[in-house]
């Protein structure tokens, strides 16, 4: 039977809310739980701290897996990503945007308030106006050489896209590609897709291909706070200590879905 506790009413509560729908519930285990609307597409798991591993669930639709640290700590991110899954947010036309190159303080703020995962400057941003208003952001690595290709051949890594609160930019993904490719002699870009919201099909429509697959990623919560900590960033007493002195300070362990890596290739002949 699923624990329910106040931080998962206020989520379900929110939720229904946002999209004006009614979810049924169905336990997976003591700290999982599946929402599903009747007659929609999309499936929400929904995590306590401390679950464990992902749980595989069959069906046709849109999957996404929510953690509790997540809801908590990002909760307005959080439901206008799950409302744009379901299409309710203000569309606009990539054609109706101007895509520009944006400073670093200005791409981190954006990502800050619009992107549920760590906010990253990578090397090159560029960024969709509309109005004279910031609605979208991608993030870039710098260039890589590449073992066997040529001398000239640049790898670059999709390192954020991400759109703001309410908005989705009909076609910006692909206009954002363009403005990058305009710019630099590209042998390919390197992305991943997040297993916990994608299930890759944007990437595929634009000519990525699927080359692999990273496994689970575990994060270590203190549900006192609900902040969360990759291994590295773990304060030092606690990143020096074993897990199962973590575990008695506090800590519990998290895990995504993994991710899948594409590459869209650029360079002729490849």
């Amino acid at each position: 039977m699923f624990q329910v506790n106040a931080s998962f009413y206020r989520f379900l509560s929110a939720l229904q809310d946002r999209l004006t729908l009614a979810f049924s519930l169905k336990a997976l285990s003591e700290k999982a739980c599946l929402l599903y609307p009747e007659g929609e597409g999309i499936r929400i798991v929904y995590y306590r701290c401390g679950a464990g591993q992902r749980i595989p669930v069959a069906g046709d639709g849109r999957c996404v897996h929510v953690d509790e640290d997540t809801w908590i700590t990002k909760p307005d991110i959080l439901l206008s990503r799950i409302a744009a899954l379901m299409g309710q947010a203000q569309r606009i036309h990539a054609r109706d945007t101007v895509a520009a190159r944006i400073e670093k303080h200005v791409t981190l703020s954006f990502l800050q308030e619009h992107h549920l995962q760590v906010a990253l400057a990578g090397k090159y941003r560029y960024g969709l106006y509309h109005g004279g208003e910031l609605v979208a952001a991608a993030v870039f690595s710098g260039g890589r050489r590449m073992a066997g290709k040529p001398i000239d051949y640049r790898s670059y890594e999709l390192l954020r896209f991400c759109h703001k609160q309410g908005v989705h930019v009909v076609g910006g993904f692909s206009k954002l590609l363009d403005a990058f490719q305009r710019d630099f002699d590209l042998g390919d870009i390197m992305t991943y897709a997040d297993k916990d919201w994608s299930d890759g099909n944007s990437y595929r429509k634009l000519g990525f291909a699927m080359v692999g697959e990273t496994a689970p990623q575990l994060f270590w919560v203190d549900p006192r706070t609900m902040q969360r900590y990759y291994e590295r960033t773990l304060p030092p007493e606690i990143r020096t200590v074993p897990a199962d002195e973590r575990v008695a300070a506090g800590y519990v362990t998290v895990y995504n879905s993994g991710s899948m890596k594409y590459i869209f290739s650029i360079f002729d002949g490849f």
